[in-house]
């Protein structure tokens, strides 16, 4: 299973808009953020060109929620340097997915920027 279409827009709106807002337009060219959905996975990225001028751009994981449909809660969690994806200690799961984008956005442990 994965998100149906209201709840794929419900991302779209909430993440998406995160992902749009965080990079103001003149820097886009440089540095993007995106977001990704995987079955009940949504996963926001950091993308930069390899190089200036370069073509290819090299994606670095953020963030990613995961849902679980039997509690209807989000659960946050951070990417990790040994590149394993560990829950987030400060927020417990929740239903309120904007308050973990806002937890992202406030970084207050510095795990995610």
């Amino acid at each position: 299973m994965s998100f149906n279409d209201i709840e794929r827009q419900r991302i779209k709106t909430l993440v998406g808009g995160f992902c749009k807002e965080r990079i103001p337009d003149h820097q886009r060219c440089q540095i993007k953020v995106l977001y990704e959905v995987h079955k009940y996975d949504v996963e926001i990225i950091e993308s930069r060109p390899f190089s200036i001028g370069s073509q290819l751009w090299a994606e670095n994981p953020i963030a990613k929620f995961q849902y679980d449909p039997d509690t209807l809660g989000w659960q946050l969690y951070s990417m990790r340097a040994t590149g394993k994806w560990e829950k987030y200690p400060e927020k417990e799961p929740t239903n309120n997915l904007r308050s973990l984008i806002k937890e992202i956005e406030k970084d207050p442990s510095r795990v995610f920027w």
